[in-house]
């Protein structure tokens, strides 16, 4: 039972550490009102927690209120930690590939140990794969954009590479008990990336594409200083929850802190993987039932202030709150000691862990050794070994946090919010979005055809003449734009920031040019898709469905082809019963005929309608099989989903059912074909729309639909140029300098346009030509392929190696127990009766009402829950007990007996006939994998015709306009995009844009004159030269944990 701490009326839950982090403090979240001038206003708040590194370097974790998982934020001086974070890199091909690689090599390391041989194999493999990539780095940054025939190279040496790896991982896997694993995944998403990857058309792959900042030089007031490098896990991994825990794992290796149990050993098998997350899963609601059982709960402290202009200020003070050995510097190791343990007795020296360990085997606790080679203390401690790194800075001491202690703080910060906040923030920030979708949807239409569409057509009327020629004297004032003075700006002005005439782009520009901070990311971003006509995209709307079928089929070859014939026996059992049956009984299937029946009421339930049914059956059984295939990983994804953030799947549902609804209300035909259960349908018509137009609401941009109605737009625009622009000409330059003049350009516009429209219409058809190369080939070709034969290299090795698959039986018959589950067993805390009386509003009347609610309702729910609720729940649990008491001997036994019967059976049949059966299957698997690969390089080789061709086409009709289309990212651009992250970069308090821009100029004057320790520092200063975080306050001005 975790220790509560109540403090000011409020209950926290204690949250142990070895070490606490640094500093802390929390930012509010703001949000407009949907009925006011400032409606789609969202500024998400966060509680931010940040340890010091050796180096100069600094770690912060960030619990934002509207996201799952923790942000983390990296300042760095080491570039080369920066290859090996995790994240994608878009604008690389190769160091995307190599990332891909990387990911398994951080996990497999973190495996349980020892590891198996097979495991090794398998990390040499991935070690040998990067190594190959790695020398087409310098080959990639030298190719030309429009080079497609070198690029197409690089594309085909990539593939080449991976597949290779491919088949010696499933040489590997020529085992019984040994699959291609989390490898074989990561492969198959390497080579996808390679296949599906676009070039960038305007620029060279850079260094920093790369994410290779080894040659980035950064200089501050004219003098060079030393790059603190800033790598954001918001821009380079999102919320994944497994790649923050690889962020965790490098930086745990790179800064030599000790592993977390909870990262370093996790199990590779997937069972164990699935037994795991169960085992997680019931400790998470055992905790949660313990919760519901206590008195007074750990809560949250929220402080909500409305203001008169419309905007909602919402302050959250956690509900945990941390206990351990602060981390601040001080004067010796015994000092920081002192802190663990009384009283502690005189510290020795030696040069080995291994020494300390023996040495502190003889001693009490207490004692403590010191290990100046590693930095490392020793300290025994209730008679377990204390393992405490420590670094040195101006000859102050620090204490460095365990693993554990970040992996805690990773946890805890996706509980930051309970679960009803956290959907009441979702709910809120998503109503509060659909305004400023509109709005910003207006605003980026209505600057695209007033600014860019009249600047282009205007520019295509005085084209070929010269500017005096043209200009009237209107025309000739110079124009002198009014400065929109916005409330921030009004801020900045007022607080002395900015000076006279400055914008706040360049105010932002010049505090990132002065500052010692580099963006970890890439300067050029990922490339624009090359047509955005209704064809193309309804071409990419065809793919992208495809996909998801030949994606599912292709990672599991085994699972697609059975999931394959089951699409056809859904078909077929609707379309044509008695065909499929006799089809099944020369197959010596004739026990499969007994389910057309049951597939058929399905169907009809479903739909109505032959091919209707046909389909909803064939599709059902098709998701049944996948789904069967890997039923451990589709219970983990749906369960955590579920359970981390239900809001928005709430929100995607809805939304996809109502957009489903509207379909087939809006489609006569539909709606006659829907079933008695037109539920699916529905879900199954809108669920790719629900979850597009919950995207494009939530993070509005350049997406489909604006890009849409963009290309509609552009397209009038030629138009009018075509037949209205001589007209303007004429009464600008005159009959024949202007109108026919204009006629001319006209006609040349026509050859433009004709030759962008010829190059779309050749590009399409080429686009066309892939697919059977791709889509076609993969689902009817390579997956049956590989699945037949996967099936049969699998049943080769089996009979070829009992002894492995015995030993495997024996390993799990003598695996230890975990788990008393009778001992185990306790009534549920839950029992009982609570006052239905309590304080609920400040107003005596509403007091009231809801107190006799509570008493006319509570009581008689609380007699259900205790007299029949709770008693089924008790007597369910110790049923499974006991059950679980009942099998787990018998299958024991059964398993050690089956186990060493096949053990020794193999002793004998594995080195005589089974050696026939091993070396088939390696041949089987030799032939195949020769025969796959030449088959794909002339997959490949054909794909780079064509795509060599696209490029040329699309380089002749439109290199002048992609041009402008392509755009080098500046560091000041991370801020635009987000101005909340600017609060995240460490900043004095009179640069604070959250601070100036809440506060009046009075309010924040008088806060600086009141507290004049608020500019104190309690430790001295890891970046010289630079400003201070406004976190580095002392505890008085910062939330107290």
């Amino acid at each position: 039972m975790p220790d509560f701490e109540t403090t000011d009326g409020q209950t926290q839950v204690i949250i142990p550490l070895r070490v606490t982090p640094h500093t802390h403090k929390a930012m509010p979240t703001i949000t407009g009102s949907i009925f006011s001038h400032e409606a789609g206003t969202v500024f998400y708040g966060n509680y931010n927690m940040e340890y010091l590194l050796p180096g100069g370097d600094r770690l912060r974790l960030i619990a934002n209120h509207n996201k799952k998982t923790v942000q983390l934020m990296l300042f760095t001086h080491n570039p080369e930690l920066l290859k090996i974070l995790p994240g994608n890199r878009p604008s690389s091909l190769v160091a995307d590939v190599i990332n891909h690689i990387n990911r398994y090599k951080v996990q497999a390391e973190s495996y349980k140990k020892p590891l198996s041989h097979e495991q090794e194999e398998k990390i040499n493999l991935a070690n040998a794969c990067i190594r190959s990539l790695s020398h087409l780095l310098k080959k990639e940054r030298q190719l030309k954009p429009h080079d497609h025939a070198g690029q197409e190279e690089l594309r085909r040496k990539i593939i080449s590479i991976i597949e290779h790896c491919q088949n010696d991982n499933r040489m590997i896997a020529n085992n019984p008990v040994v699959s291609e694993g989390s490898f074989g995944y990561m492969l198959y998403d390497a080579h996808k990336t390679a296949q599906h990857y676009r070039f960038n058309r305007v620029f060279s792959v850079s260094r920093q594409d790369q994410m290779d900042f080894t040659k980035v030089t950064k200089t501050q007031l004219g003098k060079p200083i030393t790059p603190c490098f800033v790598w954001d896990s918001e821009i380079h991994i999102g919320h994944s929850s497994s790649e923050l825990d690889d962020a965790l794992r490098v930086i745990c290796q790179q800064y030599q802190l000790c592993p977390a149990p909870a990262l370093n050993n996790i199990p590779a098998n997937r069972f164990a993987k699935l037994e795991r997350f169960i085992s997680k899963l019931w400790h998470d609601g055992h905790d949660w039932i313990n919760y519901l059982a206590i008195t007074t709960k750990p809560s949250h402290k929220t402080e909500i202030q409305k203001r008169s202009d419309g905007v909602s200020i919402t302050k959250i003070t956690p509900y945990y709150k941390l206990k351990g050995l602060s981390q601040r510097g001080y004067n010796s190791l015994a000092a920081m000691v002192n802190h663990l343990v009384e009283n502690s007795a005189q510290q020795t020296e030696v040069n080995s862990i291994k020494e300390a360990k023996r040495l502190l085997s003889h001693l009490p606790n207490g004692n403590w050794v010191i290990v100046p080679q590693k930095n490392t203390i020793l300290l025994r401690l209730e008679n377990k070994l204390i393992h405490l790194k420590y670094f040195i800075h101006d000859q102050l001491f620090y204490p460095l946090p365990d693993g554990e202690d970040l992996y805690i703080l990773s946890q805890i910060s996706k509980r930051h919010l309970y679960l009803p906040e956290r959907i009441s923030l979702r709910f809120k920030a998503f109503i509060s979005r659909i305004p400023d979708f509109f709005k910003g949807f207006y605003k980026s239409m209505s600057q695209f055809i007033i600014h860019d569409l009249h600047e282009e057509f205007f520019n295509h009327v005085h084209a070929t003449h010269a500017p005096k020629q043209h200009l009237s004297e209107k025309d000739q004032r110079p124009k002198s734009k009014k400065i929109k003075r916005t409330s921030l700006h009004e801020a900045l002005q007022n607080q002395g920031l900015l000076a006279n005439g400055q914008t706040l782009e360049e105010f932002i520009s010049d505090q990132i040019n002065n500052s010692p901070y580099v963006i970890a990311r890439a300067n050029h971003p990922p490339t624009a898709h090359t047509y955005e006509n209704p064809l193309h995209r309804a071409l990419g709307v065809v793919r992208h469905l495809a996909g998801f079928f030949i994606d599912t089929s292709e990672r599991n070859p085994m699972i697609g082809t059975l999931a394959m014939a089951a699409y056809v026996y859904g078909a077929g059992a609707v379309l044509a019963p008695n065909v499929l049956a006799d089809i099944l009984k020369k197959l010596h299937l004739s026990g499969l005929i007994y389910g057309i029946e049951p597939v058929q009421k399905l169907a009809h339930l479903m739909n109505h309608g032959k091919t209707s049914e046909a389909i909803s059956a064939s599709v059902t059984l098709w998701q049944g099989m996948v789904v069967s295939g890997n039923l451990d990983k589709f219970f983990v994804d749906a369960v955590s989903v579920l359970k981390e953030d239900p809001a928005e799947i709430a929100i995607i549902v809805s939304l996809a059912l109502s957009l489903g609804y509207g379909l087939t209300k809006a489609i006569p035909s539909l709606q006659h074909e829907m079933g008695d259960f037109p539920y699916t349908n529905y879900a199954a018509l809108g669920g790719k729309g629900g979850a597009a137009i919950y995207d494009t609401i939530m993070h509005p941009g350049d997406d489909w639909f604006l890009g849409t109605c963009k290309w509609f737009c552009k397209n009038i625009i030629n138009i009018g140029k075509l037949l209205v622009a001589p007209f303007f000409e004429g009464f600008y330059y005159g009959f024949f300098d202007g109108f026919i003049n204009g006629w001319k350009k006209s006609g040349q516009l026509i050859k433009q346009l004709g030759k962008q429209t010829l190059a779309a219409s050749v590009d399409l058809i080429l686009a066309i030509l892939t697919i059977p190369l791709l889509e076609a080939s993969s689902l009817l070709i390579h997956v049956p392929f590989r699945g037949i034969t996967n099936f049969f290299r699998k049943l080769l090795s089996v009979l070829g190696n009992f002894r492995v698959i015995g030993k495997l039986l024996i390993d799990i018959a003598e695996r230890p127990s975990t788990n008393n589950f009778i001992s185990e067993f306790t009534l549920s805390p839950l029992y009982g009766f609570t006052s239905p009386f309590g304080h609920f509003s400040d107003n005596p009347v509403t007091n009231i009402g809801i107190n006799g609610i509570r008493l006319l309702f509570l009581p008689p729910l609380q007699l259900i829950k205790n007299i029949l609720i709770l008693p089924l729940i008790d007597i369910l649990s110790l049923t499974v007990r006991v059950n679980l008491s009942i099998i787990n001997p018998i299958s024991r036994l059964l398993a050690y007996s089956t186990g060493t019967i096949l053990y020794h059976f193999g002793q004998i049949w594995d080195h005589s006939a089974g050696v026939l059966f091993s070396t088939s299957a390696y041949g089987v698997t030799i032939l195949c994998n020769h025969i796959d690969s030449k088959a794909g390089e002339l997959k490949q080789y054909l794909l780079s015709l064509i795509e060599i061709n696209r490029g040329k086409i699309y380089q002749w009709a439109f290199h002048d306009e992609d041009i402008l289309t392509h755009k080098i990212v500046q560091d000041n651009q991370y801020y635009f995009d987000d101005p909340r992250r600017c609060e995240l970069i460490p900043h004095s308090d009179s640069h604070c844009l959250l601070r100036n821009l809440l506060l009046g100029e009075r309010s924040s004057t008088n806060k600086i004159k009141d507290n004049p320790k608020s500019q104190q520092l309690h430790f001295p200063s890891l970046f010289h030269g630079t400003t201070q975080t406004p976190d580095t306050m002392p505890q008085e001005h910062t939330l107290t944990i």
